[in-house]
């Protein structure tokens, strides 16, 4: 008698129920967090577009990047379905986006009121927040008096 063994763990059941991809060991439901570490990497290696994975959130991200001038423009990709394609910018061959951190981490969420929000100076970042009434940058949440999860601020 032979006994197959499951090596990459297909079969197991428990990496089903976690969400992560029995082959590669990613967990697909951090896309937001893969993004920034997409543009981080690409920005750094100097390339002028990156093809990353997309989802609601991070399609309505893209905008305030953009608006905001850390990035030339974004397209959903035709041909590769949930694929999007960011074009990042340069000034005189140096990245505009020098710096993407993420206080707010999938194990440890950070939220920020809009009294505790002054600690933040928008002078120098962009700060971006999640609130119930949409996507913000720090100074829209100043505007509008929201408060909301602190999803990252870019140098």
């Amino acid at each position: 008698m032979v006994e197959l063994v499951d090596t990459l763990g297909l079969g197991s059941s428990s990496a089903k129920s976690r969400g992560s991809s029995p082959l590669f060991g990613i967990k697909m439901q951090h896309s937001l967090w893969n993004m920034y570490s997409s543009i981080q990497t690409g920005v750094l290696s100097g390339k002028k577009s990156i093809i990353c994975f997309s989802n609601p959130l991070c399609l309505s991200v893209l905008p305030i990047l953009y608006k905001e001038g850390y990035i030339n423009g974004f397209r959903v990709s035709p041909t590769k379905l949930g694929m999007v394609e960011i074009f990042l910018k340069y000034n005189q061959g140096k990245p505009v986006m020098r710096k993407l951190i993420s206080p707010s981490k999938p194990g440890r969420r950070m939220y920020m009121s809009i009294k505790t929000g002054w600690k933040f100076p928008s002078s120098f970042s962009t700060q971006i927040f999640s609130t119930p009434k949409g996507l913000y940058t720090g100074k829209d949440c100043r505007r509008v008096w929201n408060g909301g999860e602190f999803l990252g601020f870019l140098l």
